[in-house]
């Protein structure tokens, strides 16, 4: 019988743990409202926190977003 392998199967533990977080970036982008595909593209290129703390204080996602990149 043939096992379905999951795609994490073949990684060492950095790379499950780089995977891991890059999915909790993406994560907390989209609980501020960014859609999908573009938290999964900034996840590595933003610092989430700082993006969240502008959007606190009145910034719309897009500018805090031109902001912190």
């Amino acid at each position: 019988m043939d096992s379905i392998a999951t795609p994490t199967e073949d990684l060492d533990r950095s790379e499950r743990e780089t995977l891991s977080v890059h999915a909790w970036r993406t994560e907390q982008l989209r609980r501020l409202g960014l859609p999908y595909l573009l938290a999964e593209t900034f996840a590595d290129f933003v610092d989430w926190h700082a993006v969240s703390d502008l959007v606190e204080r009145g910034c719309t996602l897009s500018l805090a977003l031109d902001i912190v990149r």
